[in-house]
């Protein structure tokens, strides 16, 4: 296997639910074929593929990247703030049933290639370090939270109160790219609009942190919006990247992802309604994307052939690749911690909680019930549970405080000290 310093920084997989054609073993497992030694993941709307794309590339050998691909409310020019209710949605107030929004464009052509539509905007946001991971991990559930069931949308105001001081600090990279407000802005020539959405960026993330995405699936009129989007980021010095918005792991996965298209939009599979004009969409090998960088570089009018652009492609994937079991604690176990008093041990709060409800429970503290609980606090505390199962104890009386019923379920249920402490 020979190496292949292209990185993929903009790839969805099978969990970009009715999006992307590929499960992210399949999409790592191309990946190492080509040789390329780093992947990123950035589903639509969540990271629920982080943990399997994991363990995919310990597999594999393949350094993660982890990210997220959002959609962003646009900010209306006249207030500065984001649009909100019907305006931040294309097309008609509500979805048909079973269906989602439209995301696709009068031309037909894919939003993220940049044909001009009335898709929502929407930005790739990488995750440098731990941190990172942890502002995006907050930064989607604020999104979902804010947002209509099913259809999150997330705002700057949302991006700045959740991830923008860990991108101040280098803990994170937005990819702003033709499907975004700024790469609309330069595909529509309005230079001025572009400028004005990169400095909303640079303000809220540092102007470290903010990327311009450089894209071409070399469909009609592709290379001709690349190449406006690299000039833009020259004259702005701006830092840009090649990505491939990537939906499947080979091109002849390209009619499964009209499938999905068809099944979001709840249309007919037919020639109509397919958004894409080629197969380009695929995991494409290194030599095939710095065929693209050559392209869209000479039409840029710069004489490096792209070679440029895939060097800073490749610095932002070194900035971006992270340790899963170091930086996100995969692969180790996370409890709750409930607070204790100061110099006290949880498995010593454990066991008085344990004695306490010998009384509330009108049990005798003698014979086989306190081997029982000798045993099951010795297993307790040989696991490392003791602080799980007094914060599981705190919830259920917090529950119980506010007059509502709690039943324990599961193996742990018939426990002396789930028992004791009131659980079940």
């Amino acid at each position: 296997m020979t190496g292949d310093p292209f990185v993929h920084l903009h790839v969805a997989s099978g969990y970009s639910l009715r999006h992307g054609a590929s499960h992210p073993r399949v999409l790592v497992e191309r990946a190492a074929e080509h040789g390329m030694d780093t992947l990123a993941l950035t589903d639509r709307d969540g990271m629920y593929g982080a943990v399997k794309f994991a363990t995919a590339c310990a597999a594999g050998g393949v350094r993660p990247v982890f990210g997220v691909d959002l959609a962003v409310a646009p900010v209306e020019p006249e207030t500065g703030s984001a649009a909100s209710g019907d305006q931040a949605r294309p097309g008609r107030s509500s979805p048909a049933r079973g269906g989602a929004f439209l995301d696709r464009h009068p031309d037909r052509g894919h939003p993220d290639c940049g044909q001009p539509g009335r898709a929502l905007p929407r930005v790739v946001l990488l995750a440098r370090d731990g941190r990172g991971w942890a502002a995006l991990c907050r930064l989607v559930s604020a999104t979902h939270l804010a947002g209509e069931r099913g259809t999150p949308v997330s705002t700057l105001d949302l991006v700045a109160e959740h991830a923008g001081g860990a991108a101040q600090s280098g803990a994170l990279a937005v990819l702003l790219g033709p499907g975004s407000e700024l790469g609309r802005a330069v595909s529509a020539r309005r230079e001025d609009l572009a400028r004005a959405e990169l400095s909303r960026w640079r303000d809220v993330l540092g102007a470290d942190a903010v990327v311009v995405e450089v894209v071409c699936h070399r469909g009609p009129g592709d290379v001709a919006r690349a190449a406006r989007m690299l000039g833009f980021a020259k004259e702005q010095h701006a830092s840009a990247v090649l990505t491939n918005v990537v939906r499947y792991a080979d091109r002849t996965d390209a009619p499964t992802a009209d499938v999905l298209d068809a099944s979001r939009r709840l249309v007919a599979l037919d020639l109509r309604h397919v958004d894409r004009r080629n197969a380009e969409a695929a995991l494409l090998p290194g030599k095939a994307m710095a065929e693209v960088a050559g392209q869209v570089a000479r039409a840029a009018g710069l004489s490096d052939d792209g070679r440029g652009l895939l060097a800073r492609t490749r610095h932002e994937a070194e900035r971006c690749a992270v340790d899963p079991h170091r930086d996100l604690g995969i692969g180790t176990v996370h409890f709750p911690e409930l607070p204790v008093a100061a110099g006290g041990e949880p498995q010593a709060v454990l066991r008085a909680r344990c004695e306490a409800g010998f009384g509330r429970r009108s049990m005798p503290r003698e014979g086989p019930t306190l081997v029982r609980l000798e045993d099951e606090l010795g297993v307790i505390e040989g696991l490392g549970y003791p602080s799980y199962f007094l914060t599981v104890a705190d919830v259920v009386d917090l529950i119980r405080g506010m007059g509502v019923r709690v039943a324990a379920r599961g193996s742990g249920a018939g426990s002396l000290v789930t028992y004791l402490l009131g659980i079940s």
